[in-house]
């Protein structure tokens, strides 16, 4: 009964909070017309995918003269997610748009928008005004970002005659390499590099790396080829200081620029591209690069129809894929990013561009990527690994020296070795007489007819108590001095507990050098990884006495991996 009465004096309270509470009443006209800022330009939502201009302008006309409509989203009809159509109509004066927007309360409609233009009430399905540029407060600061990323582009392009599309983990290592490059070949004149600067392209994981050099198609040729380069560059441009205006995703800027294009093309091979040579040149043919690579089949495609369009007697060049002397480069510089972004992917000239023609060949220019690796087309994934420890060691040499010479010749262990290219680098690099191969997997050929492999087909958790088995482990002065691994763990920090399991139990030798890859599982950017790595490598330092330990990112390194070497004591 004291729990019925205390809840109904609870229920009696409360309606009378209630009761004296102000509700907020809904806005009146007068109360609309003081808080919105009214423009001459209404913002119409809940169009078709099918309406047309012609019906815009018939539904809206009846509230005054026209000046410009503007449909957005109609095009993105494939995207997933994608905003329903929209469009902008802009009036003469603001009186006609006040009646636009007066009427949209009596003709709204309660459904949505049909296919049908000639029903007026399925045209939209709401009328606001939009905000005049002036009031546009983030918008204006988006722009301004713009601006500025646009005068930095503007100013690299300036020098630039080689651009380098990298992916964006490894900008800051690829600059670090072209400075180190650039030291060695300082006293040659034409081999000088500049880096100018990188900036992001058309997805986060791909940046654009501008560099002016003495002699840009060799250097090319050395970034094309060098192995532990391969996973970090996907392709480099030749290209001429300069940009170019346009925009290839739209039909007809598309084919204004193929003319463009044709035409400066024309030009220069009209001019002479062997540099300047009195004999005969040979017929120009080029072979085509395009950078966003979804607009080469249509950029192709256009300056090869004005190709065949001219005289075969005054033709100054062709087209060919395979039988070329020279490489037609052209690379997309600058897309503005900034608020209202989707509007300007319609302007035919709202993108800038870098274009170039050199000299190339098809043994030279072509590369496949497995053959820079491998040095065959096998794609053999035990060169890939090799050359991701070869990296590693040569990283940490080039800083502390050369490694002792006591690790020649000793005993290593390969965590999760499979194929094997770790394995044989330990053994062709360091000459040791036993490696321990363990791995589940198998191994490839060419390393298990090795005779210093040994292979331990389980996990090292298993294979660590028959390591102690062994007698060249458990003697005096035995123990694994190179401990390497590359294993691939949802917890990175697992790398670690292994490698100090193998010491407490008496596996390592003392003062063992390791080389450990750490495999983040979690985060998107290269701060999330680097946080991560940070924190299990702070960890390993409080639970093991660790000397000279190094942490690097990798060529070789995919955007998630870490490289951690040192020695334990």
């Amino acid at each position: 009964l004291l729990v019925v009465v205390q809840s109904l004096a609870f229920s009696t309270t409360n309606k009378a909070n209630y009761s004296n509470k102000k509700v907020a009443s809904p806005l009146t006209a007068d109360d609309y017309d003081d808080v919105v800022v009214k423009s001459n330009r209404v913002f119409v939502a809940g169009i078709s995918q099918t309406c047309s201009e012609e019906t815009i302008h018939s539904t809206f006309s009846v509230f005054g003269t026209i000046a410009d409509i503007l449909i957005i989203g109609q095009d993105d009809a494939e995207r997933k997610n994608k905003r329903k159509p929209y469009c902008f109509v802009t009036f003469d004066d603001l009186s006609s748009a006040q009646r636009a927007v007066a009427s949209s309360s009596s003709s709204v409609p309660s459904s949505p928008p049909s296919n049908d233009d000639n029903n007026n009430n399925s045209v939209y399905t709401q009328i606001q005004y939009s905000k005049p540029i002036d009031s546009r407060r983030r918008s204006n600061q988006s722009r301004v970002e713009e601006a500025g990323k646009q005068s930095q582009i503007e100013a690299y392009t300036t020098e630039t005659n080689l651009i380098v599309q990298v992916q964006s983990t490894h900008v800051d290592r690829m600059v670090d390499y072209l400075h180190c490059w650039n030291d060695k070949e300082k006293g040659e004149q034409n081999n000088f590099c500049k880096v100018l600067g990188s900036a992001s392209a058309i997805s986060r994981n791909v940046s654009l790396l501008y560099l002016s050099c003495g002699n840009p198609i060799d250097l090319g040729r050395i970034l094309g080829v060098d192995p532990l380069l391969a996973r970090a560059i996907n392709k480099s441009y030749i290209v001429q200081p300069g940009l170019l205006r346009g925009n290839l995703s739209t039909e007809q800027g598309c084919s204004d620029f193929a003319k463009m294009l044709f035409g400066k093309v024309s030009s220069q091979t009209n001019n002479g591209l062997n540099d300047g040579n009195d004999e005969e040149e040979e017929p120009v043919v080029c072979r085509m690069q395009v950078f966003p690579p979804k607009y080469q089949s249509r950029l192709l495609q256009l300056v090869y129809d004005l190709v065949l369009e001219t005289d075969e007697e005054s033709r100054q060049f062709t087209i060919s894929p395979k039988r070329f002397t020279h490489m037609l480069s052209v690379v997309e510089a600058y897309q503005y990013k900034g608020k209202g972004w989707e509007e300007r992917q319609h302007d035919d000239n709202s993108k800038l561009y870098m274009v170039g023609i050199s000299p190339a060949s098809m043994d030279l220019d072509v590369v496949d990527t497995n053959n820079i690796i491998t040095g065959d087309s096998s794609g053999d994934d035990v060169s890939r690994a090799y050359y991701k420890l070869k990296e590693a060691i040569g990283m940490y040499e080039a800083i502390h020296g050369a490694l002792p010479q006591d690790l020649h010749g000793s005993l290593a262990l390969d965590c999760g070795s499979a194929p094997g290219g770790w394995t044989k680098y330990l053994i062709e690099h360091f000459g040791c007489k036993q490696v321990y191969s363990i791995d589940p997997g198998e191994l490839s050929p060419s390393v298990m007819k090795l005779k210093e492999t040994m292979h331990m087909q389980m996990k090292i958790q298993y294979a660590l108590p028959k390591l102690l088995e062994d007698e060249a482990v458990a003697s005096d002065g035995g123990g694994v001095k190179l401990w390497v691994s590359d294993m691939c763990l949802h917890n990175m920090a697992e790398q670690v507990e292994l490698l100090l399991l193998a010491k407490e139990e008496g596996v390592l030798a003392p003062n063992a050098f390791f080389v450990l890859t750490l495999k983040c599982v979690v985060g998107h950017s290269k701060l999330a990884y680097d946080a991560q790595v940070k924190k299990v490598v702070d960890k390993f330092f409080m639970d093991a006495n660790l000397d000279c330990v190094e942490t690097f990112h990798l060529f070789s390194n995919r955007s998630g991996e870490r490289t951690v070497i040192g020695y334990i004591k």
